[in-house]
């Protein structure tokens, strides 16, 4: 028995010296060098969940006399908007008879060149026609007047002109209570241009829906007899004018007189300032005039 006890101590022992060996041997494996234990120390930024340090603010400055009017006048116009800016915020800051004077004297420069490229804009005008809006937006109540009177004419000769080649074709399904209110909208239409008009349920037919590309109720289309060429006028109920002006642009569309980006362009408008496809000559400086 003492042997035997012998034994099991020796044994015990040998444990218990393994077991302190890894021990040791994990710790030292598992530590990390001093260096990276240092960088890691120093690492900062959004993933290491630290703010940004705060912005130093900028400390307001106590502006001098703006410049000469020579200078202002060579400056780019965003300088001396920002000049501006900065003589505002430093009159207000020291909220002197100076300081105040000094904004204001600015101001009265951009006033006085605003004013200049106004003068110089109505003479552009007057010279160049072919920039000028008022040819065909006029702005006054007579202008605005002869111009409205001018697209219903061009809307209601186009239609009528067409009549016999086209018809309406309005897309329905059943339960669909918008559809009733175009419906009488299309009736007036059919009175005051004496076009056809048909109705297709397209949830009976498909195959319908899928030809016009749509599955949305009320749609109004125009479709010409010879060739079954077509083009969406109106989705939802629209107004009696909106329907008329749909049909003509579609006509137009169709026929090949306008491409997408002249879609809502009139005939009168073809090659005028509303043509998005017109290309303007190179300008010229004008001829000088004789002096009386």
């Amino acid at each position: 028995q003492p042997a035997a006890a012998a034994y099991m101590s020796v044994r015990a022992s040998r444990y218990l010296v393994g077991f302190a060996l890894t021990l040791v041997t994990g710790v030292t494996v598992a530590a990390p060098p001093a260096s990276t234990s240092a960088a890691m120390s120093e690492r900062r930024g959004y993933w290491w969940k630290d703010e940004p340090p705060p912005a130093a603010e900028e400390q307001p400055k106590d502006l001098g006399s703006p410049p000469e009017e020579a200078a202002l006048l060579a400056m780019h116009p965003r300088e001396v908007e920002k000049l501006i800016e900065d003589y505002r915020s430093n009159a207000v800051w020291k909220t002197t008879p100076e300081t105040v004077r000094w904004y204001y004297e600015l101001q009265d420069f951009a006033r006085r060149r605003a004013r200049a490229f106004m003068n110089v804009t109505q003479l552009v005008m007057l010279e160049t026609p072919d920039v000028n809006m008022q040819t065909v937006y006029p702005t006054n109540p007579v202008g605005q007047e002869a111009r409205v009177a001018q697209r219903s004419q061009s809307v209601t000769r186009r239609i009528a002109a067409e009549r016999d080649r086209a018809a309406l074709v309005l897309l329905t399904r059943e339960g669909c209570e918008f559809c009733e209110a175009q419906r009488g909208v299309l009736t007036y239409f059919a009175d005051r241009h004496g076009w056809e008009v048909r109705e297709i349920d397209i949830g009976r037919d498909p195959a319908l829906a899928r030809r016009f590309a749509t599955d949305y109720t009320p749609t109004t289309v125009v479709i010409f007899r010879e060739g079954g060429a077509w083009q969406p006028v109106s989705v939802g109920v629209e107004t009696l004018e909106a329907l008329e002006e749909g049909v003509y642009r579609a006509l137009r569309y169709v026929l090949g007189e306008t491409d997408p980006s002249q879609y809502s362009l009139q005939e009168f408008q073809q090659g005028g300032p509303y043509d998005p496809a017109r290309r303007l000559p190179r300008s010229t400086a004008p001829t000088a005039r004789p002096s009386p």
